[in-house]
Formats: C-alpha cells, structure tokens, sequence
C-alpha cells in the first residue's frame, strides 16, 4: 500500500472524492452528519472556515477530521459529538499522524488552541504531539444500540422516564414533524425565549429558517399541547451511521406535560423504524440524558496548545487537579462547598 497523504478540503469536493469519502464513513463507527462533506455546507459555519482532512492512500480515505477555524481556535467536534473517523482496520498511527498534518495546515498567526474529538484513540495524533485528554461522564455522550428494538430500549430507561413519557402521551401532548411553513415563526419566538433564558447565542431567524427548511438530514419533532406549540427538539443524522440529538427548547410554565421525554422518545422510536441508523447519541451525558439508559460513552479530545509556555494546558492542568481533589472530599465536604459557592456546584 502505497504511503498515506492528506487532502484538505474548504469546499464540497468532487463526486469521486465524495464517493471515497462515503466509502470511509460506510466502514467507521459513529458516522455522523458532521463528517461528511455536507458539513462543508452547513449555513451555521459559513462564516467560520469550515474545513475537512482526509488521510488518502491509493484513492482510498482512511480517516476524516472536519472543524472550523477560529480566530483563536481550531474546533473539531465536541465531546458529545466527536467529528474523527478511522476506517475500520485502518491504522490509527498511521492515518493519526497524516490527519495531524493536515490540521497544522489550518493553523493561522493567531491560532493559539487546536481542539479534535475523537469516539476513540487515535495514536498517531498524539505521536505528531497532540495531548490526549479522555472525557468520562457527565461530558462524552450516551449511545443507544438502536439494534435492540424500541421496546427493549424503552425497557432500559429509568422508572422515572418511562413514568414521564406515559404522562406526556395521557396528558394529551402531541408529536409531530415541523411544517416548516406553519410552524417556524412560533418556533423562533419560542426559541428566542429560550436562548435568552439559557444565555446562549441566538442564530439570525433566516439562517435557522434555511437549515431547518433544507430538511434531509435533520428531524425536526413538534410537542403540541392544546393546539400550541410546548417544545421542540431537534436531531441530525447520516444513512447509514447515526442520529444524534441536536437541540431542544420548551415552555418552561409547561415542564408538568414532561414534553421533552416524549419528544426524544418518539426520536428513538423514528430512529428504529428507519433501519439504517447503527446507534442513536444523545451527544451529552447530563442527568436528564442518563436517565434513557443505553451506554455512558466515553471521548478523547486530542489537542495542540500553541501559546507561549502552553499557558492553556497549564490552566486545564491546575482545574483537572482542583477537580480531582474535590472528587476525593467526603460528601459531607462537598456539601459544604457548593453552599459556600452558592450551590452551584462550584468545583464540577
């Protein structure tokens, strides 16, 4: 086999590029919307220098790295939603350090962070020295085998869950798919509620409007109640690989229907139906999430600090050790110091 080589792409390739591309992500675990070449034409990142890096050998893609350039940082994925994939049988030394060179290529005079997550190790990148840092719960994601069947699914969430799903379906909570048309501008305001509640940034309504009209590897699920709309979340997909849950935003006066528990069940259950999704990814490993059993998956980020005197793995290192030192207080302790913090939880 001849020596591997990287491909960097800032723009849809090709079709026989494409094509090769699929073929890697056909043969990978945990293929996602998000490593494919139609993240190069996601609105969300037009402005952001959406970039992919492919490891190539003999025509043949062995491994894929996309992410976006910032001024500052390089971002590839997060740790619920890693955006590296090895062909399976591939070698993650090999192709690891081809897609490390690539990513140095990104790099710009004021890049100071490179940030790549992975679903698993991936030799090489920390060979062409990237730090690997390992992200157990609650980051990393939990993945449900969607093999199972939804009823034995259904089986594994808690008491507490099944319980909520049955009340939001008796308590007369509809799901539906969003009519784009009908529904988007009481969604938006919806959302703008919620994003200002949740301090998070707010996306322009066309842009959002555009994504979410585009359809084909999105779901967008509607929780009706009464005639209004009571929550709306939303999932990302690639056939065949899988569906990862993307977002959600409710009426927080209306949290007694328990809406978001149908919403991601009726998501689970559309995801079996289709037969060509291998795991469903709640991309995050918070309470709410746990609670629909499945498998606590752990992440690697692989990173390259760039600052003089790598000031942010110094940092990174000073919180991990402060964390870990709160981990090992007895709970008697740790109450202590979250009163003390404001019951925030402080040190986690």
């Amino acid at each position: 086999m001849a020596a591997y080589k990287h491909l960097i792409l800032t723009s849809p390739p090709d079709d026989s590029t494409i094509a090769a591309w699929n073929d890697c992500l056909d043969n990978s675990e945990f293929a996602g919307l998000y490593v494919t070449s139609d993240f190069l034409r996601v609105l969300y990142f037009k402005d952001q220098r959406p970039f992919a890096v492919l490891a190539v050998s003999d025509g043949v893609v062995h491994g894929v790295v996309t992410g976006v350039v910032g001024d500052r940082d390089i971002e590839c994925g997060h740790s619920g939603s890693p955006q590296i994939c090895l062909r399976r049988g591939s070698s993650p030394e090999a192709v690891g350090e081809v897609l490390a060179e690539g990513l140095r290529r990104q790099v710009l005079p004021s890049t100071e962070f490179i940030g790549a997550f992975a679903w698993t190790e991936v030799t090489g990148l920390q060979a062409a020295g990237f730090r690997p840092r390992r992200f157990e719960v609650p980051w990393g994601t939990i993945v449900l085998d969607l093999s199972k069947g939804a009823d034995a699914l259904f089986k594994e969430f808690s008491a507490r869950r099944r319980y909520n799903v049955r009340h939001a379906i008796k308590a007369g909570v509809a799901i539906e798919e969003m009519n784009i048309d009908r529904d988007f501008d009481e969604y938006y305001a919806l959302y703008s509620q919620w994003s200002d509640f949740k301090s998070q940034t707010l996306r322009p309504y066309q842009i959002q409007k555009e994504v979410f009209a585009s359809g084909g590897n999105r779901l967008l699920l509607v929780a009706r109640h009464k005639g209004r709309i009571v929550g709306v979340s939303t999932f990302r997909y690639r056939r065949p690989g899988i569906m990862e849950y993307t977002s959600n935003v409710s009426r927080r006066e209306d949290s007694s229907l328990k809406q978001n528990d149908l919403l991601v069940w009726r998501a689970i259950e559309w995801s079996v139906q289709q037969k060509d999704f291998s795991h469903f990814s709640m991309t995050g490993a918070h309470y709410f999430l746990q609670a629909f059993g499945g498998q606590q998956r752990p992440t690697v980020r692989y990173s390259l600090d760039l600052t003089t005197f790598r000031r942010r793995d110094l940092a990174q290192s000073a919180r991990d050790t402060a964390l870990a030192v709160y981990r090992a207080l007895p709970e008697p302790a740790k109450r202590g110091l979250k009163k003390m913090l404001g019951g925030t939880g402080g040190a986690e």
